[in-house]
């Protein structure tokens, strides 16, 4: 009986973890590895933004906070022909100057705890060029897949579009 339970447990899990991924990137729009991401979202119960700070980490991605990425955009342009008179101001300029270019993640998503993880029921994301405001990507789920499956299937394929 045990046994016939586990199947039916691992039936149900193969058959629930229905749906998939769909990447759009704006034509024209070259991600470089050079490119600084933020996720512009708070963490909750399904560990969404650690693992895909994790997931983006492990792909080669330049990660860095959303409290930072906001400073950087705010600052860029005074930067320009600044004078900084104390050392810390002077330390945190270097820093903005050696982003690039700064896109953020924006995260909408549903999810519950099955069994033993928690799954999405709906994924979607953005990425913002915060420098023009312009979506420069989207990517769509609608299903049931763990979250971990959905963000490892999301970050393959945004890895993908890096030059």
């Amino acid at each position: 009986m045990i046994k016939k339970t586990i199947y039916s447990l691992l039936f149900l899990t193969i058959m629930s973890s229905c749906g998939s991924v769909k990447l759009s990137v704006k034509p024209g729009t070259t991600f470089s590895r050079n490119a600084t991401l933020t996720i512009a979202a708070q963490d909750d119960k399904s560990g969404t933004v650690g693992e895909l700070n994790h997931l983006l980490f492990e792909k080669g991605f330049n990660v860095i906070s959303y409290s930072t990425a906001k400073t950087a955009v705010k600052y860029k342009d005074k930067i320009e022909g600044s004078d900084p008179v104390n050392n810390e101001f002077e330390a945190e300029v270097y820093r903005i100057k050696e982003l690039n270019s700064i896109y953020a993640l924006e995260l909408d998503y549903t999810y519950y705890y099955d069994a033993f993880y928690y799954a999405y029921r709906s994924f979607s994301a953005r990425v913002v060029d915060l420098n023009s405001g312009e979506i420069v990507m989207s990517a769509n789920f609608r299903g049931d897949r763990s979250v971990r499956s959905v963000l490892k299937d999301f970050t393959t394929q945004l890895a993908a579009q890096i030059k």
